[in-house]
């Protein structure tokens, strides 16, 4: 699906667009999972999907310290793990979890905004 924008400043990390298979960013087509933020990029993140997803998988994303992570969990929204929201409201973080196509749009909407946020993407084909 491609995102259309209005008059907004270039940012380099923003998703152009995504499919099942990709993640298009400005300079680049990205076909693996990915951590993103307005001025971070993990390509190919080890996490192989949402399901696998430890607190231990968390540590790195919280490291940057975002006020927000958002989990991208493919195309069908999983549910958010008790453990992991305790875990990231312990580091004043808050954690949303949505299909990867929410994840997206929530994701350009708040680093348009100036919000300090992480995504963690899983493809929509997880």
């Amino acid at each position: 699906m491609k995102i259309e924008f209005d008059n907004e400043p270039a940012i380099a990390n923003k998703i152009i667009s995504y499919s099942n298979n990709a993640f298009k960013l400005k300079d680049a087509l990205i076909k693996t999972n990915i951590l993103i933020s307005k001025d971070r990029l993990i390509e190919d993140w080890p996490v192989n999907s949402y399901q696998n997803l430890t607190l231990q998988d968390l540590d790195p994303i919280i490291l940057w310290q975002p006020e927000l992570i958002i989990i991208g969990t493919g195309k069908i929204s999983g549910f958010p793990n008790p453990e992991m929201i305790a875990y990231a409201a312990s580091k004043n973080i808050g954690l949303e979890i949505m299909n990867t196509s929410a994840a997206c749009r929530s994701y350009n909407l708040l680093i348009g905004e100036g919000r300090d946020v992480v995504a963690g993407l899983f493809l929509l084909d997880n």
